[in-house]
């Protein structure tokens, strides 16, 4: 079974536990003995002392008999709940309060002592020589009798209560510790399946998520960070299902652009090989070959000037210069095909400052492809206005046109890659549909917005906007068109192209 990191959380708070319980015990249960130990064996020499300077001292003077000596030392036994033994100068042991003890089967102080041992006061703990069955607290004290060695005094208590102590310390300490934390567990084990409740829920739609499933939702709306995640998650879906969608519209679209006008070419090659074309058409039909591998070169340029528009930021070389200066000349290369299609194509500037900051080559595309968009889509005898305007220190650009105008539910999509309305294709198939795509990003990279304005039947206008000139230090002029080199294009105030 896989185990997740909180069943490792909990292993390791509950092997921690233990760790720290079993120092503590361990710790407190030898400190306890150590304590227990130093005071009884403290009290033992209180009473050793006291024995020998009462009962004993009273004997050897003569105070009291035997039989009265021996019963006060077996009462001294009994408030000890210890074992007294008593032994001569010459080592023979002549009292043990414990009959049943080895020490009273006539045997020497020496078998239990070394001899070196009994001419001072000894602390000993353990069976002293297997004479005892547990571990027992022996004090031997010499006795002495006008400066001369007269015998030992031994007191023999058990330990067996210092281990109950600490047992009873044990339980009434620490028994409360471990409910508490057998309690702790159990919370955390509550805690940790209210945890993992949630990220199951968002692994388990990340699999469908990866299995290509971009609608699938996550059942988890706490406030809190799985909350943020799972929303995090379903935002990420929604882009990956729009990068999905885009991209099988951007293989279906690129596929269909391409397969035209290569039929086209291949159609009509194979036409002029197998004589289908007659040699005097040749010409003609290369004609339209050529312009469909321009086609073709103009697609292929616009895929690559995207793509790195995707890859990477585009870098822009901005400066100061006049929007009329790149207005101008952009409408004179159209001069010819508005003079074929009859089309009226003027610039209108509704104020004298217009000195933008900008990237001045890009600019000029956006012009260019609007300009071209307009043409395009523009009947016989209309016309095409281009305004300057300035409003709130931005310069506005406007391209309007009289053309078929776009339906109001594809307005949103117009600058989408690829996208064609229906009137857009009209009889002119020689868009790519990426002009708009181009033109939206190269405007947004300026930090400004292009917007779009259409009915259908009235045309349409695309307005964009760009900053007015920095300040620098050599100002730049504003172009001035000379009347004699523009008489004919100009008409009450106004820059125009119009059919002989």
């Amino acid at each position: 079974m896989k185990k997740t990191i909180f069943d490792k959380i909990v292993v390791g708070f509950v092997l921690l536990v233990i760790v720290i319980f079993s120092v503590l015990a361990l710790y407190t249960v030898n400190m306890t003995q150590s304590k227990l130990l130093s005071n009884t064996e403290q009290n033992l020499k209180t009473e050793s002392k006291l024995i020998i300077s009462t009962t004993v001292t009273d004997y050897m003077n003569g105070l009291i008999d035997k039989d009265t000596f021996y019963q006060k030392l077996d009462e001294h036994a009994a408030d000890m709940d210890a074992e007294i033994w008593l032994s001569t100068a010459n080592g023979e042991i002549i009292y043990c309060s414990n009959s049943e003890s080895p020490a009273a089967k006539d045997m020497m102080i020496t078998d239990f002592y070394d001899r070196t041992d009994i001419y001072s006061q000894t602390v000993k703990t353990g069976t002293l020589n297997g004479c005892f069955s547990a571990k027992t607290l022996s004090l031997s004290t010499p006795v002495y009798q006008d400066k001369s060695y007269a015998g030992l005094l031994s007191i023999h208590l058990s330990l067996q209560f210092i281990k109950d102590i600490a047992q009873k310390t044990f339980a009434s300490t620490y028994m409360p510790f471990l409910v508490i934390v057998v309690l702790s567990l159990i919370a955390l084990m509550l805690i940790t399946n209210s945890t993992l409740k949630p990220i199951r829920e968002i692994i388990a739609t990340s699999k469908q998520y990866a299995t290509g499933n971009f609608n699938a939702r996550i059942d988890v709306h706490t406030d809190n960070e799985f909350g943020e995640l799972a929303r995090y998650m379903e935002e990420m879906a929604d882009e990956l299902s729009r990068s999905n969608e885009y991209r099988k519209s951007f293989i279906s679209n690129i596929s269909h652009d391409f397969r035209s006008p290569l039929t086209s070419i291949k159609g009509y090659i194979e036409a002029m090989i197998d004589g289908t074309i007659p040699p005097d058409k040749h010409e003609k039909y290369l004609q339209i070959v050529l312009n469909e591998t321009k086609r073709l070169t103009k697609l292929t340029q616009g895929l690559l000037e995207l793509n790195n528009f995707d890859s990477f930021d585009l870098q822009l070389d901005k400066s100061n210069f006049d929007i009329k200066s790149i207005i101008l000349p952009t409408i004179n290369t159209f001069e010819g095909r508005c003079q074929d299609k009859g089309i009226y194509l003027h610039a209108i500037f509704h104020t004298d400052n217009t000195i933008v900051y900008a990237d001045r080559t890009r600019i000029q595309q956006v012009i260019y492809n609007l300009v071209d968009n307009a043409i395009k889509f523009t009947p016989e005898g209309r016309q095409i206005t281009v305004q300057v305007t300035e409003k709130s220190d931005k310069i506005f650009v406007s391209v309007k046109d009289e053309g078929v105008g776009i339906p109001p539910e594809s307005i949103k999509k117009v600058f989408d890659r690829f996208y064609k309305t229906d009137p857009s294709r009209g009889k002119d198939k020689t868009g790519t549909g990426l002009g708009l795509a181009i033109t939206k990003e190269i405007i947004k990279a300026h930090g400004e917005n292009i917007t779009l304005n259409s009915k259908v039947g009235e045309g349409s206008e695309f307005i964009f906007s760009l900053p007015m000139q920095k300040e620098m230090q050599v100002p730049i002029k504003a172009v001035h068109v000379k009347k004699e080199e523009a008489t004919q294009y100009i008409s009450n105030g106004k820059f125009r192209i119009k059919k002989n």
